[in-house]
């Protein structure tokens, strides 16, 4: 059993309201969750929904009015703003707008948040110089921000946000203004230094994509409220409500056949028999069933022994003969949890039979057939075919 990763930052009951000359506006209402140290965590939402106002609650640059933030198993809330700025050192923070430095050149720029934390120069410079070899700016250290892409400098925004060792990293929407091309680039960057590093990462996107891609889990905020608070594959499998739905995309799951598994679009009612019968109780069940091959099992678990097949059954001379002694390994089985990408790669279309699906046990479960498999793979394309047209 997995064991369960422990929280780095817990939200109670968290509010933000603003005062504006049209009355209090409810930014955030009761929000509660919990971010595991390690896990890239997304949180999306509609433009105004509220997901900027969370992550900045998050490291105090709004104060909350209601509820509490607990980092690290300190109540930020209970802290004076000489503590919660110590706190923020170990937070990493990287803005949509770059905000680099202008006088600064770039390995300058990385090493800012070091200087504030105390660390040596020497170090700081090596240890910028390290991320900037690893998001491929080695070659552009003493450059200053404006002769920079925009791809450049969020690139400088990223190793700043790694370099002083924080705890976690929080992104507003930090790929947002670049084209998609480098954003894709950038998405990549960050998920490698996160795996190298196992730094916890939370960012704020509008981009569905982006989210699925990028994170193990996904916070979807509407009018300041959790919406719904799962892994991606569960969102998209079980969209909590229909504001979701519409957010997600109701074809985005087949889209990502990695979300997808075996047990989702297999058939439970499988013919098999057991591998006490004869070899003529399986001939008539082939054929009262119209096909080439039998799945055999064994106890009242359906243990997978193997697979008989009708060409080979009819060459029998003794039909009272046990079935056991023309079992063959001649199939191949998914389990329950197997991927329709990993299905995918692995069939061979060429070759007839049901595909078993088992468990870790090898108790049979289900099967797919080949129809069964391209039918699941065209379904995206039947939708997408019939949405918007007339009846």
């Amino acid at each position: 059993m997995e064991q369960r990763k422990e929280a780095i930052i817990c939200l109670e009951g968290l509010g933000k309201q603003f005062q504006t000359t049209n009355g209090t506006v409810t930014a955030l209402d009761d929000i509660n969750l919990e971010i595991l140290k390690g896990e890239i965590f997304g949180i999306i939402g509609l433009s105004g929904a509220g997901k900027s106002t969370l992550v900045r609650c998050i490291n105090y640059l709004e104060t909350p009015t209601a509820g509490r933030v607990i980092f690290e198993g300190q109540n930020l809330s209970m802290m004076k703003e000489a503590e919660i700025r110590k706190a923020r050192q170990s937070m990493g923070m990287i803005f949509q707008q770059f905000n680099l430095l202008a006088q600064r050149n770039v390995l300058q720029n990385v090493c800012f948040p070091m200087e504030i934390a105390g660390v040596p120069k020497a170090e700081a410079k090596k240890r910028a110089a390290e991320l900037l070899k690893l998001v491929g700016l080695e070659e552009r250290m003493k450059a200053y921000p404006a002769q920079l892409s925009g791809g450049q400098k969020q690139r400088v925004g990223v190793a700043r946000a790694f370099s002083a060792n924080p705890d976690i990293i929080l992104m507003d929407e930090p790929f947002s203004a670049l084209d998609p091309v480098t954003r894709g680039e950038l998405q990549n960057e960050v998920v490698k230094l996160q795996k190298r590093f196992h730094k916890t990462i939370v960012f704020v996107t509008h981009d569905m994509d982006e989210a699925i891609k990028m994170a193990d889990r996904i916070c979807i905020i509407q009018n300041g409220q959790i919406a719904q608070f799962d892994r991606p594959e569960e969102i998209l499998k079980r969209p909590a409500n229909a504001y979701v739905e519409e957010f997600v995309g109701k074809n985005r799951l087949w889209g990502n056949p990695a979300y997808i598994h075996a047990e989702d679009i297999m058939k439970k009612a499988v013919i098999h028999i057991s591998k006490n019968r004869t070899v003529l109780q399986a001939l008539q069940i082939m054929r009262h069933n119209t096909v080439d091959s039998l799945l055999v099992t064994s106890g009242r678990e359906h243990r997978l022994e193997g697979i008989v097949w009708l060409k080979n059954l009819q060459e029998v001379k003794d039909y009272s003969a046990s079935l056991e002694e023309y079992i063959t390994q001649d199939y191949i089985s998914v389990y329950a949890d197997t991927s329709l990408q990993e299905i995918i790669d692995t069939v061979d279309y060429d070759a007839s039979g049901i595909i078993p699906v088992v468990n870790h046990e090898n108790e049979l479960l289900g099967g797919l057939t080949k129809s069964g498999l391209l039918a699941t793979l065209s379904k995206r394309y039947r939708r997408d075919s019939t949405e918007g047209a007339e009846e």
